[in-house]
Formats: structure tokens, C-alpha cells, sequence
């Protein structure tokens, strides 16, 4: 099953953008600074505030507005370093 995560960095006036794709969740995709956190618009908290209808949905609404489903699920594909080992992630024969 294919999973991807894009980031586009930011540059001069503009803001970066991070897309991602894992199984069972679907698209991801939320504007980023220019250090790299993702951008929560007030429009969308107010929405959240007025629909979460706990605390705890609530949180569970601002871990979905930062992608955590899909960190959760690519954070094994991140491990990178000059001695880490090479993963291949498919074989084309």
C-alpha cells in the first residue's frame, strides 16, 4: 500500500506546505512556516470550539488538524543519517 509525505519548504512571501498520504486515513495537507510548524487558521479552531463536543474531542480535533494519525503512521519511513541503514521501501523487477 503506497504512503508519501511532500513537504515544499518556504520561501521569500511565501509559506511551505506538507501533503501526506497513509492507508485507512486518507490525504493530509496543511500550510507550513518558515521553521517548519504547520499553520492552524482561526477559522478552524473556531469551528473545532464550536463542534468539539468534550475536552478530550477537542484534543483529539487539534491532534487531527496537525496530522498525528499520519505521523504516527510514517514515522518509521523518517529515520535517516549518514550511518543509518538503507530501507527499500519496493523492488521493481
Amino acid at each position: 500500500m503506497l504512503r508519501f509525505e511532500v513537504t515544499e519548504e518556504a520561501s521569500h512571501g511565501n509559506d511551505g506546505e506538507r501533503m501526506a498520504y497513509v492507508p485507512g486515513h486518507g490525504v493530509f495537507r496543511a500550510p507550513m512556516s518558515a521553521n517548519g510548524d504547520l499553520i492552524i487558521t482561526e477559522q478552524q479552531l473556531r469551528h473545532l470550539a464550536a463542534t468539539a463536543t468534550s475536552v478530550e474531542a477537542f484534543r483529539h480535533g487539534v491532534d487531527e488538524l496537525l496530522g498525528a494519525p499520519w505521523d504516527a503512521d510514517l514515522e518509521v519511513y523518517r529515520h535517516a543519517g549518514d550511518s543509518s541503514p538503507i530501507t527499500w521501501l519496493h523492488q521493481v523487477v
